[in-house]
């Protein structure tokens, strides 16, 4: 049974940046980006549990394509990504994944 997956707002911000940061670099880079998520999205939607969880309740699905993440966690039947961001870089400060 597929779940629904919603996307925060600081998470869409993100994946907006991702996007038009690559698009600008060399075109037709954030459209691949934007296939890998969904391609995750996928995973998600069909096995939310797929992925192992880095914190209490927060779970980390990396791009295959991409060294980005996708921070997430199970929440009343639906998948809500919380974060999307870039592995080897440190976070901005003012992100913080916390499991409510």
């Amino acid at each position: 049974m597929a779940v629904t997956v919603v996307y925060k707002r600081a998470a869409e911000a993100e994946i907006t940046d991702i996007v038009e940061y690559h698009e600008a670099q060399r075109p037709g880079v954030g459209v691949a980006f934007l296939d890998e998520l969904r391609r995750i999205e996928a995973h998600l939607q069909q096995n939310p549990a797929l992925y192992h969880e880095v914190m209490p309740g927060i779970r980390r699905a990396p791009l295959r394509r991409f060294p980005y993440g996708v921070f997430y966690l199970i929440e009343n039947g639906q998948v809500v990504v919380l974060a999307c961001f870039h592995l080897r870089r440190a976070p901005r400060p003012h992100m913080e994944l916390k499991a409510r």
